[in-house]
C-alpha cells in the first residue's frame, strides 16, 4: 500500500478528493431542525364519572371505551386506570403506522369515543381526548405584571391577546398558554332571608342561568326578510347579576 501511494500519487489524491466531496455533500444535505419533529404515537382519554366507585367506573366507562378502541387495527397497546370518579386510558399506536396516517387514526378514535359515550350511564361527562404528545420548544416566555397589585385575571387577558398575535407571526407552529386564571362570579345568599322567602340556592342558580341567554329567542320570516330575535340583557357585568329577579 505504501508503494502504491508513491507510485500513483494522482490516484491517491483523486480518492481523497472524492471522499472529501462525498463528506461535504452529506453535510450540506443532512436534515437540520431547530426543533426536532417528534412523531406522536401516544394519546390519553380522561373521563369523569362524579361520585362513582372504581368498580363502577371500570365496568361502565373504562370497559366501554376499551371495547371500541380495540376495534381500530392501528392501536397497539391500551393501558387503563379506574379510580374514584375518573377513568384514564393511555393509548399507544403501532410504530409501523406512517406519519401521514396518524392524524386519521386519531380522528377514528375520536369517532369511536362518541360511539362509546352513547352507552355511558347518566352523569358521565364527555371524554377528554389528548393526543398533543410532546414536542420541543424554541422559546418559553413568562408574562408577569410590571407592578404589584395587578390581578391575575388582567394578566391572563393580556396573555391571551399576546398569544393571538404570536399565532399570526409567520413561522409560528404552536402557542400554548399555561397558568391562566379562570374568572368567576361568586353569589352569596343570605340564608335567613332566603329561607323566609322560600328561595333555595338551586332556584337562584337557575334564575341567573336563565337571565344569561346566549341563544337566539327565535326567527321572524316574511316579506323576503329573515330576522333573528335575541333577548337583551346578557350578563356582561356585575351590575347585570344584581338586577336578576
Amino acid at each position: 500500500m505504501t508503494t502504491l501511494t508513491f507510485r500513483q500519487p494522482r490516484l491517491v489524491a483523486l480518492a481523497i478528493l472524492v471522499i472529501l466531496a462525498a463528506g461535504a455533500s452529506s453535510l450540506l444535505s443532512i436534515g437540520r431542525q431547530e426543533d426536532p419533529t417528534i412523531t406522536n404515537l401516544f394519546a390519553t382519554v380522561t373521563t369523569v364519572y362524579p361520585g362513582a366507585d372504581p368498580a363502577r367506573v371500570e365496568a361502565l366507562v373504562t370497559a366501554e371505551i376499551e371495547e371500541v378502541v380495540r376495534e381500530i387495527p392501528e392501536v397497539d397497546t391500551i393501558q387503563s386506570t379506574s379510580a374514584t370518579g375518573v377513568s384514564i386510558i393511555r393509548i399507544e399506536l403501532s410504530d409501523r403506522v406512517q406519519d401521514g396516517v396518524i392524524e386519521t387514526v386519531w380522528s377514528e378514535i375520536r369517532d369511536a369515543l362518541d360511539d362509546a359515550r352513547a352507552r355511558f350511564p347518566e352523569g358521565v361527562l364527555a371524554p377528554e381526548f389528548d393526543s398533543d404528545g410532546t414536542g420541543a420548544f424554541a422559546a418559553i416566555i413568562a408574562l408577569s405584571p410590571a407592578r404589584d397589585g395587578v390581578p391575575m385575571s388582567i394578566a391572563s387577558r393580556y396573555a391571551e391577546e399576546l398569544g393571538d398575535r404570536l399565532r399570526g407571526v409567520s413561522g409560528t407552529k404552536l402557542v400554548d398558554l399555561f397558568g391562566l386564571s379562570e374568572e368567576e362570579v361568586l353569589v352569596r345568599l343570605d340564608p335567613v332571608r332566603a329561607a323566609a322567602l322560600g328561595i333555595t340556592a338551586d332556584a337562584v342558580s337557575a334564575a341567573i342561568a336563565a337571565a344569561d341567554a346566549k341563544m337566539q329567542a327565535g326567527r321572524l320570516l316574511g316579506g323576503g326578510n329573515d330576522l333573528i330575535l335575541d333577548v337583551a340583557g346578557e350578563i356582561e357585568a356585575l351590575d347585570r347579576v344584581r338586577q336578576v329577579i
